[in-house]
Parts: C-alpha cells; structure tokens; sequence
C-alpha cells in the first residue's frame, strides 16, 4: 500500500508541474485562495505574526475557503483531511458526543487528545473540558472559523501543559470589508441529516462584528444514534485608536446525543446532554516596533449523561453529572531592538476546576476541585542574512507539582528565493488531568507530569512562480513518564507513570494551481510508534482535485488509511480502508449556489472506533446564499 500511496502521490506532481507550466499565469488573488503560501503570516508558533517559512516549527494552515468547500457543521473533519498526521475517530453522520462510547478522539503523531496531549485553542486560549483534559469536538464548528493554524510539534513554550503534541489554534471569524455581509446554507440528506448555518458580517468605520448559527441533527445510521446540536457565536470588536483595538467574543453550544453502543452490545437509555461556553475579551496594541495583547477569556461546561445499559439490564438510578471551568489570563508584549531581532514576553495565570458525581450524597467524584498555573516565557528571534535563530524559555508552576522548564530552540535557513530548511527542538509536558488524579478506581493523587521532547527537520519549496508549494517534515519524538492504567496486585488497577515511548515520521504536502481554474491539494504522513496507541494510523494519504468551469464547481477527493489502530495491548487491532467522496456545485446567480455532495461513495465497510461501524455512501444537498 505504501508503494502505492507514494505512486499516486508523486504522478500528481509530476502531471501538476507538467500542466502548470503549459498554463498562463493566474491573479495573485487566485494563487493565495488555491495553494499555500510560504511566506504567509502565522501567528500560532509566535504569539505575533511572522512569516510562515521562517518559523522553525512546521505550522499547517486551513483557509476559510478550504472550510466553506467542505459544507461541514463541525470543523475536525476538514482538519482531518488537510493536516498531514492528524486523525479524528467517528461513529456516525453527525456529532461526537463525551463520556463512554464518544467520538471526536484527536491524534497526531501518535499523541491522543483524549487525555489532553493536543491542545485546542480559540483566538489562542485554551479550550477543553477540564475534568477530563479532553477537546468537545462539537463545541468546534466551520462557520466560526476564519483560519485554523495547526503546530505540528510541541509547543508548550506559549501554551503550557496539554501541547505536548501540538495545538490547533482556529482563529474566529472577522468582518473583512465595510458594510452588512449576511450569508445562510441549508442542507438535508441521508439518515434525516439537517443542517443549518446562518451568518452575518457588519463593518462600519471603527466597529466590526460577527454573529452566526448552527442547527445539525440526524436520526444516525443505526439504532439509538439521534444527534441534535445548536450553537451561537457572536463577536465584537472596535478600533479605540490607530494603535489600540479591542475584540470580545461569546460561543455557546448545545448538544443532544444517544450513544448506540458496540454493534455487538447494542446500548439503551444511553444519552448525552452537554452545554459548553466560552467568552473572550482582548485588548491589542500595535506600535510598529513593539505590539502585543492582553486576553482574558473564561470556559464552562454543564453535562449530564445516562450511561445507559445493556438488554436484559435494569435502567440507571442516577445520571451522571458533571461542571467544570476553566479561567485566564494571557498577557504577551514583542518588542524589535534592533534590525531582525524580536523579542517576545509574556505572562499566563489559568485556573480551572470542577465537580462530578453520580449520586449527589454516597457517589461523588470530584468534589469542587480548584486548580492553578502560573507562567511566564520568553522566546527571542534574530534574522542573519538568510538564517532565523530562535530560542525561548517558559517557567510553569503548578498548584500540585511546582516548577516545570520547557525550552526550544530552533532555526531556519532560506537557501533560495523559494526554499526555507528548518530545524527544531522542543520539550512538551502535559500535567495529569483531574480524572487520573481523583476520579474512579485507577485515581492517583501521587502522578507526575508527562514530558516529551521533538525533533523536527522541515524542508519547504515553492515552485513554478508560487504556483505549487511542498513541504516535507522529519520528525522524533521520545516522552516519558506517561501515565497509563497498570494492575497493582490481583484485582486492582491504578494510573502510574510507568510509560515511555519514541514515535518517528514523515509529513508531506503538495499544493498546486494547474491551471486558474484547476487546483490539486494533497498530503501523506508515515508514523512508527515504539507503543501503538489507538486511534492513529501508520499510514494516511489525502489527495483531492477542485475544478471551477465557468458557473459550475466540481471537486473529489480520496483518503486512504492504513493499519489504524483500533485496539492495542496483547491482541492489537487494526484496519485499513480507503474512501473517497465528491462534490458538484452550481451557481445560478452572483448570490445563490447550490450543490450535491456525496461521502463514501465506494460503499466501503469501515470502523474509526472498535464496535463502531461507519455509514456506507451517503449523500447531502442544499443551497448556500450571500447576501
């Protein structure tokens, strides 16, 4: 499969550069909106913008018209596609759902976002459920995504615990041009599928804002697998001066789930019903040499689950019930000395917490935990002719384990016009969340932190007057003092630090405008895990064509996966399977298209999750309007 996979991948290249180079050349505007820029602006690494090319972690970028293409309710798809390495399980058409049996598990490198090894971030602030250290990946929706900056890396220097693997960072939606922007999509399709997105955009003078809507639901493709979703977001912002503006944001979603169970064990009375909140406010200042911001930003989340029961079992006495939250402040200042050099600061206070229990007198859980962490971190650039020195520092200190260092260093050289070779190293650390620490049998007052340290050699080239671009990561990886579950004597098991491991890859993309109106996007990643885990795949290859003749859009796509890891231990599990989909679109008026979009088109059985079968081909429709 491997031989294949690279086949496939280097003949589209090679067809690519033959048909772009017999093409005539496409507007600036055209080449930005279908291919990656290298020398794009980032901030994800940085804290501040800075050139993509020069930053010595490699940093994948999703643009807001990769996400609107895909006519998604929730963003971790799109992800799963664009971003080499990173995997996210399913179980059904629609909604991830928590607690037992949930979807939405993110990997990347063979780091889990189940335990919070890879952070989620809003606008730059952490966003996950702190009980369980987890992402709620339907709290994470398209329409609310402007761009999505993906460090594939640690990056524990800026964010502290829970990026030991990396961070997805979706930079919210802004109010690009004067005037009111409203646009809407309806969609309706297999299995009662509904979705339903509204948006509005408004800029005048000083003050901008955003508001948008989704509603998504399905009946599911097996019994007992209804999802319902609702979710608002809403965004403020006003310029105070040329050099100071100021930004508030409030998301709130809503989400109704059953949980259907292993096929083999079918579930009942199993339910989720889970709110989740965050608001923002930030306060930006920019004075050419020196700029930076101040954010405080607060979390929450409400759920209540009936862990539900087999047939031939007797309903649940209680549901389980869970609050948590989890508040901050970032504060961070960047300062240029002098000619290529910048200098970095800034300052982190977060504290979170919790409660969960089942019955509220004889079961509880978690008893009102309080957490804190305090940082600070600095981390210098200097630009040498065509090399870009980095190093930074950041001091942690935790409630529970006091001082933690995390170092990186790095560098990058642009040995021509187009190409830029870069290498980094940084540590990563992730503190035990608060269900290894006190939650059920295996808790564990006495863990440690987990700690990892990555190695990452990147080559990045453009091609054919910008109109392709490649990048190829190497990478290594070793952590230790991973928590895992570990029997202690003949019936007990407990969370120890017992684990090590050391994961090893390879990372490719290759963007390209054959022609003004013909794009190919694709990307494969290679991952050798010492200590499999589930949920990642040793091999994973995306490839997909966009075609615009005139009013019309046509686009297709194939993933294919290789040796998942359904389950490990003793007797591993794995699969593989490939799927491919596509999408045609008409736009009959300046302001009105309509499409049709199919997902597995080959039919094929497949499972992301043990027990948990997958739909077969399935099929939407709708209309999108720009007013």
């Amino acid at each position: 499969m491997k031989k294949g996979i690279f086949l496939f991948t280097f003949s589209c290249m090679y067809a690519a550069m033959s048909m772009a180079q017999n093409s005539k050349a496409a507007s600036p505007d055209t080449v930005r909106n279908e291919t990656v820029n290298l020398s794009e602006v980032v901030v994800t690494g940085t804290r501040i913008p800075v050139p993509r090319d020069v930053i010595p972690v490699p940093v994948t970028v999703i643009h807001r018209s990769t996400i609107e293409q895909r006519e998604e309710a929730a963003l971790l798809p799109v992800l799963m596609q664009q971003v080499p390495g990173l995997f996210v399980t399913s179980r059904g058409m629609a909604g991830y759902g928590v607690s037992g049996g949930a979807a939405g598990g993110i990997n990347m490198r063979g780091f889990s976002g189940g335990p919070g090894q890879i952070l989620m971030l809003i606008d730059g602030h952490p966003q996950y459920a702190t009980i369980y250290g987890h992402p709620v990946g339907d709290a994470y929706m398209a329409s609310d995504a402007q761009r999505v900056e993906v460090s594939r890396g640690a990056a524990s220097i800026l964010y502290g615990s829970n990026a030991m693997g990396g961070a997805i960072n979706i930079i919210t939606r802004q109010a690009t041009e004067d005037g009111n922007r409203l646009s809407a999509r309806l969609t309706g399709g297999s299995y009662g599928t509904q979705r339903y997105t509204i948006t509005d955009t408004y800029r005048n003078g000083r003050f901008s804002g955003v508001a948008s809507s989704n509603y998504e639901r399905t009946d599911g493709h097996r019994p007992n697998s209804d999802f319902d979703s609702w979710t608002g977001f809403v965004k403020l912002g006003y310029d105070l001066s040329e050099n100071w503006k100021s930004t508030g944001n409030l998301n709130i979603a809503k989400v109704k789930a059953q949980v259907p169970g292993q096929e083999s064990q079918p579930l009942l009375d199993g339910t989720t019903d889970v709110l989740r909140g965050m608001a923002e406010l930030s306060l930006e200042n920019n004075y050419g040499k020196t700029r930076g911001a101040a954010n405080f930003y607060y979390n929450w989340g409400d759920h209540k689950i009936n862990d539900g029961y087999f047939e031939g079992g007797t309903p649940r006495p209680y549901l389980f019930n869970s609050t948590d939250y989890m508040g901050g402040v970032n504060i961070y200042q960047a300062v240029n000395l002098f000619q290529g050099n910048t200098i970095t600061g800034g300052f982190d206070v977060k504290l979170y917490g919790g409660n969960a229990y089942r019955d509220p007198v004889s079961e509880i859980y978690a008893d009102h935990v309080k957490l804190n962490e305090v940082a600070g971190y600095v981390l210098a650039q200097q630009q040498l002719r065509k090399f870009m020195l980095e190093a930074g520092l950041r001091l942690e200190n935790h409630s529970l384990y006091g001082a933690e260092w995390v170092p990186q260093a790095g560098v990058s050289f642009k040995a021509a016009e187009q190409t830029s070779l870069k290498f980094s190293f940084s540590k990563g650390f992730r503190t035990p969340n608060m269900r290894e620490l006190y939650m059920y049998a295996p808790a564990n007052e006495e863990l440690l932190p987990e700690r990892s340290f990555s190695y990452d050699f990147t080559v990045s080239q453009g091609l054919l007057d910008n109109r392709m671009s490649t990048e190829l990561t190497l990478y290594y990886i070793r952590g230790d003092n991973m928590i895992e579950v570990v029997p202690i004597g003949e019936s007990r098991m407990q969370n120890r630090n017992t684990g090590q491991f050391s994961n090893k890859g390879i990372e490719f993309s290759l963007n390209c405008l054959i022609r003004d109106n013909l794009s190919l996007n694709t990307n494969y990643s290679y991952l050798d895990m010492e200590t499999p885990v589930t949920g990642a795949p040793r091999n994973k290859f995306y490839a997909g064509m966009t075609y615009r003749p005139g009013k019309f859009t046509v686009s297709a796509g194939a993933q294919v996966i290789d040796k998942l890891y359904l389950v490990t231990g003793d007797t591993p599990q794995t699969t593989d399977y490939t799927l491919v989909d596509a999408r045609a679109a008409y736009r009959p008026l300046k302001w009105m298209e309509v499409f049709l979009r199919g997902d597995n088109l080959l039919a094929k059985k497949y499972e992301t999750m043990a027990g948990y079968p997958m739909p077969g081909a399935t099929f939407m429709a709708g209309v999108s309007l720009n007013l």
